[in-house]
Order: C-alpha cells, then sequence, then structure tokens
C-alpha cells in the first residue's frame, strides 16, 4: 500500500485534527461521483490512519525506499545514543 501520509498530502507528524481536515478537504475535491478510484486511495489512507493498531503499525513499521544499511544505521544513532542500558545488561555485556 501506498504511505497514507502522502496520499492525504499530510507530514508523519501530523496530529488527528490535521489529518480529519485534510480528509474532509480531499472529500470535498474528490468526490466518490467524479473521481471514485481517487475517492477510494482517500478513504482508505485516512481509515488506515483513523484505526489506532494501523496507525501504530504504520508509524512502527513504515521504511523509505530506497534505503542503504548506512541509511538505515544513521537513522538509529541518534536512538542508541540516548539509550540508557541497565546495569543487568551491562554487566552480563562485561562477562561476556
Amino acid at each position: 500500500m501506498n504511505d497514507p501520509y502522502q496520499i492525504l498530502g499530510v507530514s508523519h507528524s501530523a496530529d488527528d485534527i490535521t489529518i480529519r481536515t485534510r480528509y474532509l478537504e480531499l472529500v470535498r475535491e474528490f468526490s466518490p461521483e467524479r473521481a471514485p478510484e481517487r475517492f477510494a486511495a482517500i478513504r482508505e489512507a485516512y481509515d488506515r490512519l483513523r484505526d489506532p493498531v494501523l496507525s501504530l503499525e504504520n508509524r512502527l513499521f513504515e521504511v523509505s525506499a530506497p534505503f542503504t544499511f548506512e541509511s538505515l544505521v544513521a537513522d538509529a544513532r541518534p536512538d542508541v545514543r540516548r539509550t540508557r542500558l541497565t546495569n543487568s545488561v551491562l554487566l552480563s555485556l562485561a562477562r561476556s
């Protein structure tokens, strides 16, 4: 499936109100009678973002293509640097 944020034309950090407002704008512009395929894509994208489980899945597993190993490492590096390991993990790493 295509990126629902891209279909609706909102950023990935958009809140629910922004997403709903944009959805209503697009529905007025692309009604089911005038553009049934476009309306179906807009509706599917909105449903995907509105459903809490699908929205979370979308945010957790989104991968922008094309990607390389280096780009994945670069994206993860700030998160890894902020991560604090527990003492038990540090001790297990020291023992190995």
